[in-house]
């Protein structure tokens, strides 16, 4: 959560002041008193009245918390924020939510159907998936590959 928490800043940081406003929205829409934090109750409620994040587990509060006092400040929200706007991809065995390093079928992701085939790294190491497919690569050498296949211009 430690990466991904840099990297949701890293974003705001370098964003429009477009994208720093729809950051601050999210905050505002979660923290329903105004309060400047945002409890437990108001993250649950907000998950279970937003469809688009309906598969955001409640459990991820605490994950979030990085500061363990059972709030969020609008830093820790950001996070989630960047995690709901980029993550949306889950283990296709267990079905955890990808935050990390995670492994793709290369024939899958190639193909044109738009369809993925995704695992956890747990699910891909003890092979607890079925699929007819071999050729696995993680997240980030299949992005060092998709380079090779196709050179840049600079």
């Amino acid at each position: 959560m430690d990466e991904l928490h840099e990297a949701a800043i890293a974003y705001y940081n370098n964003g429009s002041m477009e994208q720093q406003n729809l950051s601050w929205q999210f905050f505002r829409a979660m923290d329903v008193n105004g309060d400047g934090r945002v409890s437990l109750q108001e993250y649950t409620d907000f998950l279970r009245q937003t469809a688009g994040l309906a598969w955001i587990h409640p459990e991820m509060f605490r994950e979030l918390d990085r500061n363990g006092d059972g709030q969020l400040d609008f830093w820790e929200v950001l996070t989630l924020y960047y995690v709901a706007r980029t993550r949306t991809i889950n283990c296709r065995t267990c079905l955890r939510i990808l935050n990390g390093l995670y492994f793709t079928c290369v024939t899958c992701f190639e193909s044109s159907c738009g369809n993925t085939f995704d695992l956890c790294v747990k699910c891909y190491m003890r092979r607890t998936y079925c699929h007819p497919h071999r050729l696995f690569l993680d997240s980030y050498v299949l992005l060092r590959s998709r380079r090779i296949h196709h050179p840049s211009v600079c």
